[in-house]
């Protein structure tokens, strides 16, 4: 789970510091909570990825490492961005350093439940060790799945 707390009077989730102790407001890392539809853009920091959004298009960013400490947040984001935008979700993934079978899993389980209403979502910038533990897991071609090896085209 993302490291938030909230501070008396403030309901914002902040960051905590390393040591568990006091909000890191100071620290340049402050996250605000998961936006509603009529914000623009969404980031979101859990663990070591960083995830940015948005909703139209919807597109996400993924840089960092997709583990266990980012999962609550990859799923949380990923719902929203599917719920609240239209057409297909592309998934930037050119910045991704690892992904555990959880994460690839999360992106998986969203790319069938888009595929029910007759949309998609993309990996952009797929990494060949990505591609390879897609094929390895079987999910390479699971409905509702489209790996491209290009980057995400400029808006």
């Amino acid at each position: 789970m993302p490291d938030l707390t909230t501070t008396p009077g403030n309901d914002h989730p902040v960051p905590r510091q390393a040591d568990g102790d006091e909000p890191a407001e100071s620290s340049g890392r402050a996250l605000r909570p998961l936006p509603g539809p009529a914000d623009e853009r969404m980031e979101i920091r859990a663990g070591a990825m960083r995830l940015a959004a948005t909703f139209e298009p919807p597109m996400v960013s993924i840089d960092g490492d997709l583990d266990a400490a980012a999962l609550p947040a990859l799923v949380a984001s990923l719902a929203k961005v599917v719920h609240h935008g239209r057409g297909d979700v592309r998934v930037d993934v050119a910045k991704l350093r690892r992904a555990d079978v959880g994460a690839l899993r999360a992106l998986v389980t969203s790319a069938s439940n888009l595929h029910r209403d007759g949309r998609r979502l993309v990996l952009h910038a797929v990494a060949p060790w990505l591609l390879a533990l897609l094929i390895v897991t079987g999910w390479d071609d699971t409905p509702g799945l489209r790996v491209v090896p290009d980057p995400l085209p400029a808006s």
